[in-house]
Parts: C-alpha cells; sequence; structure tokens
C-alpha cells in the first residue's frame, strides 16, 4: 500500500486494507465508508438546491430591474 498514494485506490481496496490493519475493527471501517457515501450524496443534493437559488436570484434581479424601469418611467411622465 506504500508504493501508491491513498487517493489512487478504490473504497474497496481502502476498506479492504483497512481492515486487515484494523483486524476486528471492521464495523469502524464500514461506518466510515457509509459516512462518506452519505455526504457525497448530501453534496450533490446540496449543488442541485445552490443551483436553483442562483437562478431564483437571477429572475429576483430582472424583475427589480423591470420595476424600476417602470417607477422610472412614471417619474419622468
Amino acid at each position: 500500500m506504500v508504493e501508491k498514494e491513498l487517493s489512487q485506490y478504490t473504497w474497496d481496496e481502502l476498506t479492504s486494507e483497512a481492515q486487515q490493519g484494523l483486524r476486528g475493527q471492521g464495523a469502524i471501517v464500514e461506518a466510515m465508508h457509509r459516512l462518506t457515501v452519505r455526504l457525497d450524496a448530501f453534496s450533490a443534493s446540496s449543488d442541485r438546491y445552490s443551483n436553483r437559488m442562483f437562478w431564483l436570484n437571477i429572475i429576483l434581479v430582472v424583475l427589480t430591474v423591470v420595476q424600476a424601469a417602470a417607477v422610472i418611467k412614471t417619474w419622468l411622465d
């Protein structure tokens, strides 16, 4: 395991190596793996919502500009 950098290993390889090094501690390794999977899923969900918030802000800016233009037009008339 020393030959390659840790980032080059798959989750299964890392889990196998950790279980071999932590005899009887497989539950800890599995818990860490599940936590990482959940964090990845949460990150994907968060990205989706941040994208929606971005477009909502764009729409609100456009509506604000339209409203400001209408107010300015009434002042000039």
